[in-house]
């Protein structure tokens, strides 16, 4: 069982995050589809040509609407959207040519590129929290993109097992951190699961 401990600053920011996290747990469900929506019911003969023209506008928008900028735009508040936008500024000027990265991709992975069940949510007064997860395939996607996600909701991830080790994070400034190794908690770890 791989898990993130984290501290939630903010508890109106956590509710957020808990509408996220309940999304990527019903995407995950054996059979999921996403429901279609439907647009609006237009009565047009009752509609002069001004309000035709702007219905008709209204409709396209509908149609040409990415059905998952739509659901980021549900779920992921403007807080939350800046600060991810601010780590793409960065990773792609890092990428240069390459960094073409927008925030739809972000989305794209919490959805399906993070292959993991998650398993546990659990949180107290203290502000201590973990999420537990397992890995459906291997290299599973990675934690770092779920990291950032969970600092834009002002949760900061402190602890981590990601399926070998154990790690404190230090986070350096807004986007990296180093990962401390904690052998001991590996090993303790590890044991209480072979038992």
């Amino acid at each position: 069982m791989l898990y993130i401990k984290f501290n939630n600053q903010s508890p109106s920011k956590f509710e957020d995050f808990f509408k996220l996290y309940q999304h990527m747990v019903t995407v995950r469900q054996p059979n999921f589809s996403f429901k279609e929506e439907e647009p609006e019911p237009i009565e047009w003969e009752k509609l002069s040509q001004d309000e035709v023209d702007k219905a008709v506008e209204k409709l396209c928008d509908f149609i040409f609407e990415d059905p998952a900028a739509k659901r980021y735009q549900r779920l992921i508040p403007e807080y939350a959207n800046g600060i991810l936008m601010e780590y793409l500024k960065i990773d792609n000027e890092r990428l240069g040519e390459l960094g073409i990265e927008e925030t739809l991709s972000i989305f794209n992975y919490l959805e399906f590129g993070f292959e993991v069940d998650f398993t546990n949510l659990e949180f107290n007064v203290e502000q201590q929290c973990i999420i537990e997860f397992s890995t459906l395939d291997y290299p599973f996607g990675g934690i770092d993109r779920f990291l950032i996600v969970l600092k834009a909701f002002d949760i900061l991830p402190t602890e981590c097992f990601d399926g070998f080790n154990v790690f404190r994070f230090d986070w350096t400034n807004k986007f990296e951190y180093n990962a401390i190794d904690l052998p001991e908690r590996t090993t303790a770890y590890i044991k209480r699961y072979e038992t």
